[in-house]
């Protein structure tokens, strides 16, 4: 119990307690759960008055008893009212009285919302079966989701649970079948949304189950999601309007948007977008300190072809200048948003929402056959930078080429044509600071 030199070896004392000349277990519930569960703290005896011992014992001890908080605090969010009467009889599952109570309740809930809906309450109560979001926690945390994506994961398993719930089946990983799988994908998750967003959706699904298995939380088996595809798009109608999808601005666009009073904080936004070809995100994560030296040194990217210089176009010059003087280096350039909270990561989504507004009430909009989303969003901006740069080039502009494109904006190697790593690597010289301000340069707002 004390460590070399008489000090007491406390940091391998953790969830652990001297009771009874031996070790135990001690986990502290949360006060939220307290009334749920019974007690202020659950102990589990290790049988061993060895520390080292103890703490070799101790982890799987340890997982179980918080695996039994996180499904009280379960019981406490779950909405349905079943699931979680449900849920709160599966704490006590290993107690003599629980299956007769759980029998009897059922009998009862089969005579009120029939013998469906009382199975399903009857085989998560009595642990037979395992809520479908009861590992969500660990896998959002072994795949490092961001906080996008992990919204994204959840939302998607939320409409899963909802369609099983509607179907009368439990929600519960074991009731997900091939059949079930493949019903859900036509009756819920392609309904009101395009094929890429359904697309990646059940890329989430599909990589739980994938998880669940390797995990051993689920018995061995096929996974029912892998080779599940979508229903093909139904075919446009004749007089259907042509749908190109997401596109560039046109210039009579951009001189609409710019001409326009969007505010102070939009106007700078815009012509910042269109001049440097970064993403709204991008922009509204810049420091100061980010903005020295005639360049934008771009951080918040996703990979590292993101993370980049920009030269700063001589027609932002003003903007740069107005929005850095007296201003310390850790300040944000675009400070005018308010701050992130909790429940986001992006500091540019009040800045997209409004931009959104603004462009609707100017009338730039594109949207053929009523569909949701339109063709034209602020990343328009970046795709009209893109093709200005590549007009200029056609037209004999000079000192940049293809390849200088794709430093700019931020391009990996998937996103530019192969053909450039043979023919263009490397044909604007040895300077490729120099070959980017040429290229940013040669973009001009229309007049």
């Amino acid at each position: 119990m004390w460590g070399t030199g008489g000090e007491m070896a406390g940091s391998s004392r953790q969830y652990l307690e001297w009771h009874g000349q031996q070790w135990r277990v001690r986990v502290k519930v949360p006060a939220s759960v307290r009334d749920l569960i019974g007690r202020s703290k659950l102990v589990h005896p290790l049988h061993t008055a060895d520390l080292k011992e103890a703490n070799e014992r101790k982890w799987a001890v340890v997982a179980r008893l918080k695996s039994t908080i996180a499904a009280a605090e379960k019981a406490l969010s779950t909405s349905d009212l079943l699931d979680a009467e449900a849920l709160h009889m599966r704490l006590h599952k290993d107690e003599e009285w629980t299956l007769d109570a759980v029998q009897e309740r059922a009998e009862q809930i089969e005579e009120t919302h029939g013998l469906g809906r009382a199975k399903a309450f009857y085989d998560l109560a009595s642990g037979q079966v395992t809520p479908l979001d009861h590992h969500a926690d660990a896998f959002v945390q072994h795949q490092g989701y961001r906080m996008k994506s992990e919204g994204d994961f959840r939302r998607a398993l939320g409409w899963l649970g909802n369609w099983l719930r509607d179907a009368d089946q439990p929600v519960a990983l074991e009731a997900v079948s091939r059949s079930h799988a493949g019903k859900f994908i036509s009756e819920s998750l392609t309904v009101g949304r395009s094929a890429d967003k359904a697309t990646a959706y059940l890329g989430f699904i599909r990589q739980y189950w994938k998880w669940l298995l390797d995990k051993g939380h689920l018995r061995s088996g096929e996974n029912p999601w892998v080779g599940q595809t979508l229903p093909a798009s139904p075919k446009h109608r004749r007089d259907a309007e042509p749908d190109r999808g997401k596109r560039p601005f046109t210039d009579d666009e951009i001189k609409t948007l710019l001409n326009g009073d969007g505010g102070p904080m939009l106007n700078d936004l815009m012509r910042i977008a269109a001049l440097s070809g970064m993403r709204i995100e991008e922009i509204c994560q810049l420091y100061v300190s980010d903005c020295e030296g005639g360049v934008f040194n771009i951080w918040a990217g996703k990979t590292d072809s993101a993370r980049r210089t920009v030269p700063i176009h001589s027609g932002l010059k003003r903007i740069i200048e107005r929005r850095t003087k007296g201003k310390e280096g850790n300040a944000f350039l675009i400070d005018d948003l308010p701050p992130v909270p909790k429940s986001r990561e992006t500091r540019s989504d009040p800045a997209a929402k409004r931009f959104t507004r603004y462009r609707r009430d100017l009338g730039v909009d594109e949207r053929p056959n009523d569909k949701a989303k339109s063709n034209v969003d602020f990343h328009s901006f970046r795709r009209w930078f893109i093709r200005k740069a590549r007009d200029a080039k056609l037209a004999g502009a000079q000192g940049f080429d293809e390849w200088t494109i794709t430093w700019v904006v931020g391009h990996t190697d998937s996103d530019r044509a192969k053909s450039l790593d043979l023919s263009q690597h490397g044909y604007a010289g040895q300077d490729p600071e120099k070959a980017k301000r040429a290229l940013v340069e040669a973009v001009k707002l229309p007049s």
